[in-house]
């Protein structure tokens, strides 16, 4: 593997500015390799990139935290793909909505709604959520939204105690994620987000407005997290039993949305043409997102895994390069590991 162009080139990226700043990671069974480029920090002072920062993963949330203690659940036989969500969230008024509902983004649960802001607090947001009519049928389409994680949060702690206590529980300590989890207790450590006007500058706090509402932890957003941290959660994903066991994961490697609008599994997509995933990946994939400027890529038939992780919402959201930024990354990594 040539490491010096990787290095090379995240070093032209964050020098014309593309984004601030970025940490890759690439990892085998026989080989981890991690390169960081570019200055964390912009403004108020220009602060060049730590190792060992901790970003925003934002949506990321949605499989590292909610998606894995779901399956957890299912594991201990605490809950089934199809148990009714309204059979543990009894103020959810939709009999017919699942936890495989929820997991596939098939719930009929609207996009979003801005609404939302004037909600704030878990008590409050929650009777917002549990009040939102439905914009389509359970089950006729992929519609990717934040309410459906948010109440599957719900789920996890209504089975296994405070959600961030069971992520460090059954997620973080296991796996050695030292410096991983919501509401980090040094802001310094973390890559700034947004300036914006309402909150200034956004550090060390969730830049998701709906898990801020929150107080910070939810099952959408929320947790903060290492380039070293994140290596080790896609090995377990990709190479061990000490997160899922292999036939859960072999769950986790089949579409079921096959047929619908977006190929997703259970909480991540399979490899579908809206991704910005590169021609060089395989079919049997796990990827996922955050808005912030994160992604992970776990390629199964390529026994590897891909994690990038930027700010690009720093300091404005404005910046929509990270889809071409995520696609070269990922074709530079195969054609360089090839």
């Amino acid at each position: 593997m040539n490491k010096a162009l990787i290095q090379h080139t995240l070093d032209e990226i964050t020098s014309a500015q593309t984004v601030p700043c970025i940490a890759l990671g690439f990892l085998t069974q026989t080989q981890s390799e991690v390169w960081i480029s570019g200055n964390q920090a912009l403004v108020p002072e220009v602060e060049a990139l730590k190792r060992d920062a901790q970003f925003d993963l934002a949506s990321l949330t949605k499989v590292v935290v909610t998606t894995t203690l779901i399956l957890k659940l299912v594991e201990k036989g605490k809950l089934s793909l199809e148990t009714p969500i309204s059979s543990i969230l009894t103020d959810f008024r939709y009999p017919d909505i699942t936890v495989f509902h929820l997991l596939t983004h098939t719930s009929g649960l609207c996009a979003d709604h801005k609404g939302y802001k004037d909600h704030v607090g878990v008590e409050a947001l929650r009777r917002f959520i549990m009040d939102l009519p439905l914009s389509e049928t359970p089950g006729k389409r992929v519609v990717y939204t934040d309410f459906g994680f948010i109440l599957l949060g719900w789920v996890v702690e209504a089975l296994m105690g405070p959600l961030d206590q069971a992520a460090k529980n059954e997620i973080f300590e296991p796996l050695g994620m030292k410096d991983t989890g919501y509401r980090p207790a040094d802001p310094l450590r973390c890559v700034p987000t947004e300036l914006s006007a309402h909150r200034g500058l956004i550090r060390g706090v969730v830049h998701d407005g709906k898990a801020n509402n929150l107080g910070g932890v939810s099952g959408n957003a929320g947790i903060f997290s290492t380039i070293d941290d994140l290596m080790r959660f896609v090995q377990s994903l990709l190479f061990d039993e000490r997160l899922l066991r292999k036939l859960t994961k072999t769950l986790l490697r089949q579409t079921h949305t096959q047929g619908l609008d977006f190929k997703r599994t259970l909480g991540w997509y399979r490899k579908d043409p809206t991704c910005a995933l590169g021609p060089l990946v395989s079919q049997d994939i796990l990827y996922h997102t955050g808005f912030s400027g994160t992604s992970i890529l776990i390629d199964y038939e390529a026994q590897s895994a891909i994690v990038i992780l930027t700010n690009r919402v720093h300091p404005k959201r404005d910046n929509d390069s990270i889809q071409d930024l995520r696609l070269r990354l990922h074709n530079l990594i195969y054609t360089a590991h090839l």
